[in-house]
């Protein structure tokens, strides 16, 4: 029989985000004689072990995520770059980087902490997100108690409005009056992976 180095049959991926309720799968398949062993490794070329319930290699050569509770996330499971090797005595391969991320559904609150301003200074208000969920979630803009929607500008609008959406998510009200007193406001975001959005 001929003797070959592997060639992959179904290559992985370079991205794969998954949410924790669903885990994920990435197959990694190559053909060659001997039929070559698949090694899935990390980018600084280690290989990669199973993590019960977090993470395994199965008989078929597949990188398993299975779905987890939000409190089992693992930055070094669940945030990782991969690759997949397959090798044989005849020569050995590797994939392209995949970069794996897993987002964590659950509930999350955003608040706005009050502020207190002189008149005539400039209010900043900050949208605070919870850490766990703050890599997904963009604050798309504003909302004031009778409902007008201050948005993020776009690259070419004026910003010289009393009021202008931060490129961080705050809402900077130019020159506090006393009308500005009683307001209150909300922040509005948007998770990236689900596309739920969410005021606060």
């Amino acid at each position: 029989a001929d003797q070959k180095g592997p060639v992959f049959l179904k290559e992985p991926t370079n991205r794969i985000d998954f949410s924790n309720s669903t885990g994920a799968e990435i197959e990694c398949k190559a053909s060659g004689n001997p039929m070559p062993e698949i090694i899935w490794i990390r980018s600084d070329g280690t290989a990669v072990g199973d993590v019960p319930g977090l993470r395994q290699i199965s008989s078929d050569g597949k990188l398993v995520f299975p779905p987890f509770r939000a409190e089992d996330y693992r930055q070094e499971v669940h945030a990782q770059v991969y690759a997949c090797l397959a090798r044989n005595q005849f020569g050995s391969i590797i994939s392209r980087d995949v970069h794996v991320r897993a987002a964590v559904h659950q509930f999350y609150q955003t608040r706005v902490i009050d502020e207190f301003v002189l008149r005539g200074n400039s209010a900043t208000l900050k949208c605070l997100v919870p850490s766990f969920v703050a890599d997904f979630i963009d604050v798309e803009g504003w909302i004031d108690e009778e409902g007008v929607e201050i948005l993020r500008p776009l690259p070419d609008d004026s910003v010289d409005g009393k009021y202008l959406v931060l490129p961080s998510g705050e809402l900077h009200i130019r020159e506090v009056g006393p009308e500005d007193g009683y307001k209150s406001y909300q922040c509005r975001t948007k998770h990236r992976l689900t596309g739920e959005t969410r005021l606060s």
